[in-house]
Order: structure tokens, then C-alpha cells, then sequence
């Protein structure tokens, strides 16, 4: 039982709109730190603590396709460091921006500034904007940036783009005298062969997965991921997502991607919330996939209530499909 959780249970009566609209923001808000998580957070921290004060701060690259929680990661970590106000003067200790699509060298410097508060942020050329935000990292004693949603720097696959997006990458780091996290989908690190002293300042290249469960490990891993998730739906009664029943309909529906078992959750939340149910259960899950379309799976089917599911075989019939509509 969750009784810790601050939702009343609802015996069969439906819940209210504000009820069942707090339930699903929780939901959203679950973070889990599985394995890979945990280990990034640990890369991430070591990084940060050792270049404090550094003659050349290490930088690192993280990679990762979407929705396995790359974002979450690094909003958690930045959390941590919360703003303050010191001698009349805002202290931010690390500086978390995102990169919009079509960026370019002087939006990066824009969205930096943005973050930093200067009002003026889309003001003057690219070199007066880098100036001030080198001026601004100082003044706010940032120890750490972290640059999200990198690839969009490079959305204009030219050798052009990418040479200029390299020097002044290379550049900034060079200037901020801070260690510089940036983060992206995996194409990214075409960037680091357009230049070799950008690359050599970003050999630390990490990565972040979603769950696999090809072995008895993955799958004792899912599970408990699964698990902890349980622990902490807006409900009374646990939802038994672990079962190895569940799990298997889990693991195909999502291919292991956190974002996709949140989305799952978040729908089925509210569906089993505006039923009066005090746990989740497979009828809601169903109708929760039902609600979502997998754009990258067309041919994908859905696994929840189906009896005696088979993955292996679930898996094998969408690639069967996929092959025959090509």
C-alpha cells in the first residue's frame, strides 16, 4: 500500500477533476534512478567537483536517443544547485540551457544569457552576446554549463555549419574557464570529426540507454525499475507492474524507453482515477496504449489484456509485418 502518498483512497467513487489532474502531474514527476542513471549522475558530479578551480576543466559529451531521460538527468543534477542571492549578486552554480531547433552559434549565446537573466539577451552580434555571457559566467560564479538538446546546433548538415558550430564551440570553451556538459542525440558526435582540438576537449563521451531484456539481469532490472515506479503511483494499492506478466507487455509496448512507460502511466492514471479504482490495472493500461500512437512502430500491437502474451513472438510478428508492408 501507498500510504505515504497524499491521495485519499476512492473506494469506487470517481475522482475530481482537480483530483484526477494531481494524480497525472505526479506521474510526470516520477524520476527513477535505474543503474545507467545513477552511473551518469556519478560522471556528472566528478566532473563538476574536479574542475573547480582547474587550469583546463574536463567537458563531457552525452549522448542518448529521446526519450530514455537525458533531459531528466540533467535537470535533476542542476536542481541540486539551486540559485542564490549573495552580496546583492545572483550566484548560479550550474547553468542549464536548451538549444531550440535551427540554432546557430549566436541563439547558443542568446539562450545562455536568456538563462542567466540578462535582460538584453537577444541583443547585439554573436561576438558582443559571447563577450557579455563570458562576462555574465564570471559574474555569476557559474561552475558548470550544460548545454541540452545539442543536435539542433547542427540541424544544417553542411561542412560549413558544422566548422563554424566547431570553433566557436572550441572557442567558448576555451574562455568560460568552466567545465561544459553537452548533451544530444547520438549524430551529434559528428561534430567532434569536423575538429580535432574540439574533440580532444570532449573525450569523456558517455552515453544513456534505455533498459534492454534479453537476459535474466535485464529483465530483474526492468522489473524493479518497474517496481519503484509502482511505489510511487498516485494510489492507495500497488498496481503489481512488476509481475513478470506485466513486465513482458511493458518492456515490448515501450522497447525499454522510460518516456514511454511514463506516458503509459500518466493516461492509465487518469483513466483509473476517473473510474474510483485504487490501483491501475490491466483494462486501464490498455485503454492508456490505445490513447498513444508510436509513430516509429506503426505495426506495433497492443500487448495488455492479451492472455498467455508471448514477447518473443510479439516482437518477431511486428518485424514479420514491417517486412511485408516494405
Amino acid at each position: 500500500m501507498n500510504e505515504q502518498l497524499p491521495f485519499k483512497r476512492l473506494n469506487g467513487i470517481p475522482a475530481s477533476k482537480e483530483d484526477v489532474r494531481n494524480r497525472r502531474e505526479h506521474v510526470k514527476r516520477i524520476v527513477i534512478a535505474h543503474p545507467n542513471y545513477s552511473d551518469l549522475l556519478t560522471e556528472i558530479e566528478e566532473v563538476h567537483y574536479y574542475s573547480k578551480g582547474s587550469v583546463k576543466p574536463d567537458s563531457l559529451f552525452l549522448s542518448g536517443e529521446a526519450g530514455v531521460g537525458k533531459s531528466t538527468l540533467l535537470e535533476d543534477y542542476t536542481s541540486r544547485f539551486p540559485r542564490d542571492i549573495v552580496n546583492n549578486n545572483t550566484v548560479i552554480p550550474v547553468l542549464y540551457s536548451t538549444l531550440p531547433v535551427g540554432a546557430t552559434p549566436k541563439t547558443v549565446a542568446a539562450r545562455l544569457l536568456y538563462s542567466l537573466g540578462d535582460p538584453a539577451y537577444d541583443k547585439g552580434t554573436e561576438i558582443s552576446q559571447t563577450s557579455r555571457l563570458l562576462n555574465f559566467i564570471k559574474k555569476c560564479k557559474v561552475e558548470l554549463i550544460i548545454i541540452d538538446e545539442f543536435q539542433h546546433l547542427l540541424d544544417r548538415d553542411t561542412k560549413h555549419i558544422l566548422n563554424k558550430a566547431s570553433e566557436w564551440v572550441k572557442s567558448f570553451c576555451d574562455e568560460a574557464g568552466v567545465p561544459i556538459i553537452l548533451c544530444g542525440f547520438p549524430e551529434s558526435k559528428k561534430i567532434f570529426k569536423f575538429n580535432s582540438q574540439l574533440d580532444r576537449r570532449f573525450l569523456t563521451k558517455l552515453s544513456m540507454e534505455g533498459f534492454r531484456y534479453y537476459t535474466k539481469e535485464e529483465q530483474i532490472e526492468f522489473r524493479a525499475f518497474l517496481k519503484s515506479i509502482d511505489e510511487q503511483l498516485p494510489f492507495i494499492d500497488r498496481s503489481s507492474l512488476a509481475s513478470k506478466q506485466l513486465a513482458d507487455k511493458f518492456f515490448y509496448a515501450t522497447n525499454g524507453i522510460p518516456s514511454h512507460v511514463n506516458k503509459i502511466l500518466y493516461e492509465a492514471t487518469g483513466l483509473a482515477a476517473k473510474s474510483g479504482n485504487d490501483s491501475i490495472d490491466e483494462n486501464h493500461l490498455y485503454d492508456a496504449f490505445n490513447k498513444i500512437e508510436f509513430t516509429t512502430r506503426p505495426f506495433v500491437t497492443n500487448p495488455f489484456t492479451v492472455k498467455n502474451f508471448n514477447i518473443v513472438e510479439a516482437f518477431e510478428l511486428e518485424k514479420l509485418r514491417s517486412k511485408d508492408a516494405n
